[in-house]
């Protein structure tokens, strides 16, 4: 008798637990569409740069590249790339490279300041308050770069180490 009423119950939970796996997984992949969907233009911002302005969409450069690295100053990867484009600055003065990270104004700064960073005029240092533009956007890690073209539109995107030379150059992607 105990098995009969185990089965009954067993024929409507596996059902109804089934529906619900499938209902989250087609919402999470509806909610990963569309933040991958937002990063195809370039994000809407409003941060804080180590100078104590505010920091725009309006303030994206509209003759150039422009690159925004997600970072945390902590990072090992991050200060390698950031020592990385120290020693290439002068390669990359046609570029707009808005770092962004949510630790403190202060840190940021350090960390500007220790590559020699902190005064070129291509270069922005911003503060994420919260991780807003991070989770807005969808990032998993840090370093996370996103490249836009003149016009905005999203060229590359990449999560984790990238050599400066693949981001700066979109077409030589067996580099």
């Amino acid at each position: 008798m105990g098995n009969k009423k185990f089965l009954k119950i067993s024929a409507v939970i596996v059902p109804v637990v089934l529906i619900g796996v499938i209902v989250y997984l087609f919402l999470n992949l509806q909610n990963k569409k569309e933040k991958i969907e937002a990063l195809k233009n370039a994000p809407t911002l409003s941060l804080k740069t180590i100078d104590q302005n505010i920091f725009t969409e309006q303030n994206l450069a509209d003759d150039r590249t422009k690159i925004i690295i997600y970072f945390s100053p902590s990072c090992h990867f991050c200060q390698a790339e950031a020592e990385e484009l120290s020693k290439n600055i002068q390669d990359t003065k046609n570029i707009q490279w808005i770092w962004v990270a949510s630790e403190s104004l202060n840190e940021i700064k350090e960390f500007a300041v220790k590559y020699n960073l902190d005064k070129q005029s291509n270069i922005f240092w911003c503060h994420d308050e919260m991780a807003t533009l991070y989770r807005k956007l969808g990032m998993s890690s840090v370093p996370y770069f996103l490249v836009y073209d003149k016009n905005n539109h999203l060229t590359k995107r990449n999560s984790g180490a990238i050599k400066l030379e693949k981001l700066i150059n979109p077409f030589d992607e067996k580099k």
